[in-house]
């Protein structure tokens, strides 16, 4: 009996020392978004010249923000010194048009995702512009998530909002309904809450699960494609309205509940709460929304 209880625990001791090496010696993969995340950051720039957005003042306390891992997190991300750089712009129609992205490790120029909010103005009868544009992650597949969310469906319409460039904005959802994810993929199973806020032409796209580059590749520059044709269409349809002043307090009020829903229910900033820490306010809050809202943290 003592020689079995040895010869078990000596296995044991082999799994704990195989399991430790694993651990020490992981690196997730590493993707290739085909230069398309540099491009839309790229487009966001042109339309900023365009339009006349210019830097917000909290750019220059993030656009070179980085956060120190413990594990596990350094071990799914695959570095100790995370970027996470925000660039954020505004101008008379947008409270904020703001960029954030995952850089693996600090200053490397590995960018795991692209992430783009854009608020407009309270005033304005437009939807909120959200993107999140992300590479396959452990345990996770390479998604691309685009949206208008409309904080008051009784009195922002979407078509008015886009009227001649409506067609546009079909057109790219045409253009990537071949990605799609389904209910059966997970479509909407973790984002149920914002269902209140969705809008019928809602990318939710899926990466598909292949090493074919051609494959990889066919997907990204289709999804950019896509996102261009929206950013031209949102741009140009944003600076074409007026405020209706009169609108402008409800709105803000509306806006502010679907800060709290995100901040409450949604994984990601979740996530991100434990990540930034003290930052993660200042960060999210002001960085992605420009907002002053009370938020209350869930026990």
């Amino acid at each position: 009996m003592k020689k079995a209880f040895k010869v078990i625990g000596g296995l044991l001791l082999v799994i704990i020392i195989i399991a430790a090496v694993f651990i020490i010696m992981y690196q997730p993969k590493k993707y290739d978004d085909f230069g398309v995340f540099a491009n839309l950051k790229d487009q966001i720039y042109m339309h900023a010249k365009e339009y006349n957005i210019q830097q917000r003042p909290i750019t220059a306390e993030f656009e070179n923000f980085s956060l120190r891992l413990s594990l596990p997190y350094n071990k799914l991300f695959g570095c100790n010194d995370l970027g996470v750089p925000l660039k954020a712009f505004q101008n008379e129609k947008i409270a904020t048009a703001t960029i954030s992205q995952f850089e693996v490790p600090a200053t490397s120029s590995y960018y795991r995702d692209f992430t783009l909010n854009i608020r407009p103005r309270f005033g304005l009868k437009a939807p909120v512009l959200h993107i999140d544009f992300m590479k396959p992650a452990p345990g996770t597949p390479g998604l691309c998530t685009m949206d208008f969310f409309n904080v008051d469906k009784e009195n922002i319409s979407l078509e008015d909002f886009f009227g001649e460039e409506l067609q546009t904005i079909k057109k790219a959802y045409a253009m990537v309904e071949k990605y799609q994810r389904t209910v059966e993929e997970g479509r909407g199973k973790i984002t149920k809450y914002l269902d209140p806020y969705k809008s019928a032409y809602r990318f939710e796209l899926i990466e598909p699960k292949t090493d074919d580059v051609t494959l990889r590749k066919e997907y990204y520059q289709t999804a950019e494609k896509a996102i261009a044709l929206v950013f031209s269409a949102y741009f140009k349809r944003l600076h074409a309205i007026e405020p209706d002043p009169a609108f402008a307090r409800q709105q803000e009020e509306q806006t502010k509940e679907l800060i709290r829903q995100i901040y409450t229910k949604d994984f990601a900033v979740s996530m991100g709460r434990k990540f930034f820490k003290e930052h993660f306010r200042k960060y999210w809050l002001d960085g992605f929304w420009n907002v002053d809202v009370a938020l209350v943290d869930s026990e």
